[in-house]
């Protein structure tokens, strides 16, 4: 009969192995698939899948191009390092299941037989189930420490989103600022056809010298490479907003704003109320409050399992042969862990300095990131800076300039030399300029990533006395 036990214990083995893995669905990666899922990625229709709608992707009509907002939700709904990054949710989501589910039972099983003696053949068998119930408190820090990670989770999720919009809106700028460069490049190319043209008709009347004309064929030469040169940076930036944004590299795609993004834009800011916007928004630092509070919750638990603790469950034996025929007894099973030896002293020192290093960690990602706003506050100010000096003392100079060689035009008298020295001082002053506009948003979208939010709702903060 003792086999028939072993046989039953064997079963009850093998069924609970086979609910385990019953579940299971395989998920191959088919590449060729994927490719041709990136290839057909489209702004029009976006989020329509198998005609059914997604509801979280973004409702926007870029049949006129879009917008630098709008670029940043598409970016945040289509770029595949963060959807793949915020699949890590899901993973810390599991973590916090499994820290409420009770512990599985341990089944222990045994099967003896007399060999020797009297009572040859003569046998028992048994098989309980030990289940160690949570020590007191043990499942509210395990919980509490799941929950923290899902907050990292969460903040490492928006620190990753708010660094895609960032460079989303730099992307975005560089691009515009390149189109404006080329703008400039092609007025530049069409004075020094005109010019060119002049020089011509000079020659031609005989006012002006072999070597003039040539001067004049080298410097429109030196504006048409300028101008291609700008084109080829401008088609780079398209590429990396495409990138960003989650689109195939040649997807054709406009840029409208109602204004000129980069066009300067004033910003009443305090530094220290800079810096207490940051300690509450900046997700980085709230991902560091939360990975020392897992640290917290580690270390409570290893002070826990320093309590002795018991384990029980059902216990069944049975014992045939004999006189006495078959034996069924049922009762409970006790088992104890007794942490009599090493008092859980090893993890407790290695949690307590991993908790300690985490909490300097957190002050030294503070001072960081107050030097990343201080730094970004002061490149805003820098270029504000260039920017009023361009406008006060720059541009009214260009604009004399115009009517100058305008009216060099009219009279059919230049200085080529002296013409050629202004207009390339103009060239470099006007694209200084737009090179100034762009590093002010640049340095203006640095301190919204140093902070964690946007500049118009820093501006709202009450100033520090």
């Amino acid at each position: 009969m003792l086999h028939r036990f072993a046989f039953g214990s064997l079963s009850v083995l093998l069924l609970v192995g086979a609910m385990g893995c019953g579940a299971y669905r395989r998920k191959p990666i088919v590449d060729r698939q994927i490719l041709k899922d990136l290839q057909t990625i489209r702004l029009e229709g976006l989020g329509i899948v198998n005609d059914t709608r997604d509801e979280s992707a973004p409702k926007i009509d870029a049949s006129k191009g879009l917008s630098v907002d709008e670029a940043v939700a598409v970016g945040l709904y289509l770029n595949p390092d963060l959807r793949a990054f915020r699949k890590e949710r899901g993973v810390a989501e599991g973590e916090l299941v499994s820290a409420r589910l009770l512990p599985n039972p341990e089944i222990q099983a045994s099967a003896l037989w007399n060999l020797f003696g009297a009572g040859g053949g003569i046998g028992s068998g048994s098989l309980s189930a030990l289940v160690a119930p949570f020590r007191p408190g043990e499942r509210g820090a395990r919980v509490a420490r799941a929950q923290a990670r899902i907050a990292e989770t969460t903040s490492q999720i928006s620190a990753q989103e708010w660094k895609l919009a960032a460079d989303v809106r730099k992307a975005y700028l560089s691009a515009w600022a390149l189109e404006e460069q080329v703008k400039i490049d092609d007025a530049a190319v069409r004075l020094q056809e005109r010019i060119l043209k002049f020089f011509r008709e000079k020659r031609e009347l005989g006012d002006a010298n072999r070597l003039e004309l040539n001067l004049v064929n080298i410097e429109y030469a030196q504006a048409l490479r300028q101008r291609e040169v700008t084109a080829s940076e401008r088609d780079r930036a398209h590429q990396s907003l495409l990138e960003l944004l989650g689109l195939p590299p040649l997807y054709e795609l406009g840029l409208k704003e109602p204004s000129d993004p980069i066009a300067y834009q004033a910003f009443h800011l305090d530094p220290p109320a800079l810096e207490s916007l940051m300690i509450e928004r900046r997700p980085q630092l709230a991902a560091s409050k939360q990975e020392y509070e897992q640290a917290e919750q580690d270390l409570h638990l290893a002070y826990i399992q320093r309590i002795p603790w018991f384990r029980l469950g059902p216990s069944y034996e049975r014992e045939s042969g004999g006189g006495e025929g078959t034996v069924n007894r049922l009762g409970a099973g006790l088992g104890l862990d007794l942490p009599l030896f090493n008092r859980n002293q090893g993890a407790i020192a290695s949690l307590e300095a991993n908790r300690d290093k985490l909490r300097e960690g957190f002050t030294a990602k503070v001072h960081t990131a107050r030097a990343e706003l201080n730094e970004s506050y002061r490149n805003l100010r820098a270029q504000e800076r260039l920017i009023n000096l361009y406008q006060d003392t720059i541009k009214p100079a260009l604009d004399e300039n115009v009517e100058l060689t305008e009216s060099g035009f009219q009279l059919r008298e230049f200085d080529l030399v002296q013409l050629i020295t202004t207009q390339d001082k103009v060239l470099k002053a006007r694209r200084d300029f737009v090179s100034s506009e762009l590093e002010y948003w640049m340095a203006a979208t640095d301190l919204e990533l140093a902070i964690g939010a946007r500049l118009s709702e820093a501006e709202k903060v009450p100033t520090h006395p």
